[in-house]
């Protein structure tokens, strides 16, 4: 057995302790850690295990022996930090066995993928991945990778965090029949790692063909059957469609320095910004309290002292500015905002492109679930949100009438990811595949002024209710207990999330 990240050989010492009773008189494990101090801790502790401290990409398959398995808790660094030579050597190990990382990946990535080039064939792998693994676009081709180099593949996701203190939210892959093609997929719901060694626990197998094409996410399976089998069957109803069949949905603009570029009222006046170098717009919808986004929502936010107006500039001479637009830009040279990345590669430095107004506005994270809400006021918006202009032939009455139903918040469980505090997150990618249910096209209008009633008055999940009742009883046909069904379904996800 062989732990590449050894660290102060847990694994190393398990392992000793599971080959001998198994009959093995000399176990053969190996522990491969780049920490010199956890290296010496195992050889205090340990001493059976032959040692190796160095970086594990720069291990080469046939410079140590193959193994019947491998084991191990890989490092989890993002991007951010998982940089330099390092990221360079690991991304050529995983190139070498086939998989093509992009540099948005995190270490545990490559580190998966090497770690079987030691596997003896009918080799095992057990590793700690983190839930990435099942929707992250990158972790896609590990996954992909997987599905080709093992015969037999099952994935054991806990309700309860594996690690509590950390942030990373954590699953455990098993690999088995190193290679042979995946011909067995499955996924093991657990309350906790307490639950492990239990017999109560179902297996679930998981459509191969579905996972290799990207059609499902492993924590679909989080569901039960026929709560699959439903949301399944209501994704293939005419009267339901994916978000991005409607509408382009893409970030907002991209300013380098957002509280610079926006300011409040106050400040516009405090600097005396011309009028024509401002455009009204909204940072979140955290604030908004409707559905319908209307000017008197924007003034009151204005008044309000939030910062609702971005600094556009067109590209102009400088001498053409005010005095007073001139002495704002040389306070953001001051400031250093002009040396800023997005803001020093673009020519003039100020002037932020790519400012549109959309038809509606799509929370890009939230707590309680994504708003989708109407753009009445034509403002503007950063890429702290995402912008929807639908397409010809599609009123957006018709999708913002029919987004406060249990399948659309389900959906947005499913089709989002969960990050490390329990937020709910989603891609522009992501977003295009959530369920709308489509109320009546003569309904829809009425049915938005009633939902933005309900949720000014902060009761959200009566909008819930009179979606289910107006969209997906009296439009497609469900029955209160299916309703119910995916109601509770979704809840039970966003519990998950938030738990996390």
């Amino acid at each position: 057995m062989l732990d590449p990240s050894c660290g102060e050989g847990v694994f190393l010492a398990s392992a000793t302790v599971q080959l001998r009773s198994m009959g093995s008189q000399e176990p053969k494990v190996w522990g491969i850690d780049l920490d010199d101090g956890a290296i010496q801790t195992v050889r205090s502790r340990l001493s059976g295990p032959e040692l190796i401290q160095s970086n594990f990409f720069s291990v080469k398959p046939g410079s140590i022996p193959y193994f019947d398995a491998v084991i191990g808790n890989p490092p989890f660094i993002r991007y951010q930090t998982f940089n330099g030579e390092n990221r360079a050597t690991a991304l050529a190990r995983a190139h070498e066995a086939g998989v093509n990382l992009g540099q948005l990946s995190s270490s545990w990535a490559p580190f998966v993928v090497h770690s079987t080039a030691f596997l003896k064939k009918g080799g095992r792998l057990g590793m700690v991945v983190p839930v990435e693994l099942g929707h992250a676009q990158y972790a896609r081709e590990v996954l992909l990778f997987l599905l080709r180099k093992f015969g037999r593949i099952q994935v054991r996701i806990f309700r309860k965090k594996l690690f509590p203190d950390l942030s990373e939210d954590t699953s455990l892959l098993f690999c088995e029949d190193f290679g042979m093609a995946c011909s067995w997929f499955s996924v093991v719901i657990l309350k906790s790692i307490e639950d492990d060694d239990s017999d109560k626990h179902i297996e679930q197998p998981v459509d191969i063909e579905a996972l290799r094409n990207g059609k499902v996410r492993l924590n679909r399976y989080l569901l039960a059957p026929k709560v699959r089998h439903l949301y399944d069957n209501l994704s293939q109803q005419p009267g339901v469609a994916k978000l991005g069949t409607a509408a382009d949905i893409g970030i907002g603009y991209v300013t380098g320095c957002n509280d610079y570029f926006h300011l409040s009222l106050q400040e516009c006046r405090h600097w005396r910004i011309p009028a024509n170098y401002l455009r009204p717009a909204v940072l979140s919808l955290a604030e908004i309290e409707g559905v319908i986004l209307r000017r008197l929502d924007w003034s009151k936010l204005a008044r309000d002292g939030k910062k609702c107006f971005l600094l556009s500039i067109p590209f102009l001479a400088e001498e053409k500015f005010a005095q007073s637009l001139r002495a704002y830009l040389k306070q953001g040279e001051a400031l250093g905002v002009a040396k800023r990345f997005k803001c020093r590669v673009r020519e003039p430095w100020f002037s932020v492109p790519h400012v549109r107004v959309a038809d509606a506005f799509l929370s890009y994270m939230s707590g309680q679930g994504p708003r989708l809400v109407s753009n009445r006021a034509n403002l503007v918006a950063p890429n702290t949100l995402h912008l929807l202009r639908f397409d010809k032939g599609w009123k957006p009455e018709v999708l913002i009438g029919g987004w406060h139903s249990s399948l659309t918040k389900l959906s947005c469980e499913l089709e989002g990811h969960a990050l490390g505090g329990g937020m709910l997150k989603l891609e522009p990618t992501e977003a295009e595949n959530v369920l709308v249910a489509l109320p009546y096209p003569s309904e829809a209008a009425g049915l938005v002024q009633e939902a933005d009633k309900l949720v000014r008055h902060e009761n959200r999940e009566a909008a819930i209710d009179l979606g289910d009742r107006r969209v997906l009883r009296r439009r497609l046909g469900l029955s209160a207990t299916e309703c119910h069904l995916l109601r509770e379904a979704s809840e039970d996800m966003q519990e998950w999330r938030m738990h996390k």
